[in-house]
């Protein structure tokens, strides 16, 4: 009977531990498979997209040398890729799945809470870069243009995704449903696609508000982006725009760099503070 009994308890304690990495890049690769399964997934993926198309449309003033205004729209669709994806599929899937208890059964079965907000985050992260790739496509065919820093590029659009990814996930204990999580996104959604340089681009506001919108996280990662392709230094605003090297680029981006990183901490925190595992209550 001893024997019996410790034989469960032997083979469970054999078993090998996953690391946290492990069971972020596991769970990461089940997000892209769910995602492509979704249609409201494939919906943002859609509108992610149709950022790039916008601005194609646009009339075209010179701004910066032959870099135009709709150029310049172009370029911050890149840094703000991941404000469609990011609000809005995880605020949407981990609402369903917190409803249907599926978020509670994974946390009681042992995956850590990092492997959770890690896994839809890089699915965001990679889904971003991709369709930033397509974005540097599209430029390069209808203006022959390219980043001359990618690496900024590439930071701002990284930066980007993370900050939205914690967003929609906070987004989450404010709705019921995902159909209402769908409808809540929608609020900051739509705020910080307007302003972010995109749709609007923010060179017909005058400088004072260029700077202000530069705080918020889609405006600021639009900048970033937009210095990134151009090599000019238009964290001061347009007008005062100048040629600058790669070091003096960087320099001129670390506050931008800053608020982009204050907003991902920020949401990460009120994240972790305030996200609910268990169904909301009717």
């Amino acid at each position: 009977m001893s024997t019996a009994t410790t034989e469960p308890a032997t083979r469970a304690a054999a078993r090998p531990v996953m690391s946290p990495l492990r069971q972020t890049l596991r769970l990461t690769r089940t997000e892209f498979t769910l995602f492509m399964r979704y249609k409201t997934a494939l919906m943002f993926l859609g509108l992610a997209v149709f950022m790039f198309l916008v601005p194609l449309n646009m009339p075209g003033d010179p701004v910066l040398g032959d870099i135009t205004t709709a150029d310049l729209a172009l370029i911050a669709a890149m840094g703000s890729v991941g404000l469609i994806i990011g609000i809005g599929h995880p605020s949407n899937v981990f609402t369903a799945r917190r409803e249907s208890l599926v978020l509670k059964q994974m946390r009681v079965s042992g995956v850590p809470q990092s492997a959770l907000f890690g896994s839809i985050t890089l699915m965001v992260v990679l889904m971003s870069l991709g369709i930033s790739v397509l974005g540097v496509a599209m430029l390069a065919v209808v203006s022959g243009a390219l980043p001359k820093d990618p690496v900024m590029l590439l930071l701002s659009v990284l930066l980007s995704a993370v900050s939205m990814s914690f967003l929609g996930l906070l987004i989450t204990p404010l709705a019921r449903t995902a159909e209402s999580a769908q409808m809540t996104a929608m609020v900051p959604m739509m705020f910080l696609l307007f302003t972010g340089g995109n749709l609007i681009p923010t060179g017909m506001f005058p400088d004072r508000v260029v700077n202000m919108l530069g705080y918020l996280p889609t405006a600021a990662a639009g900048r970033l982006a937009q210095a990134s392709y151009t090599g000019y230094d238009v964290f001061s605003g347009y007008e005062s725009a100048t040629p600058a090297g790669i070091p003096e680029l960087w320099v001129a981006a670390l506050p931008t760099i800053g608020i982009l990183l204050a907003w991902s901490a920020l949401f990460l925190v009120l994240t972790v503070r305030y996200f609910r595992w268990d169904p909301r209550q009717p």
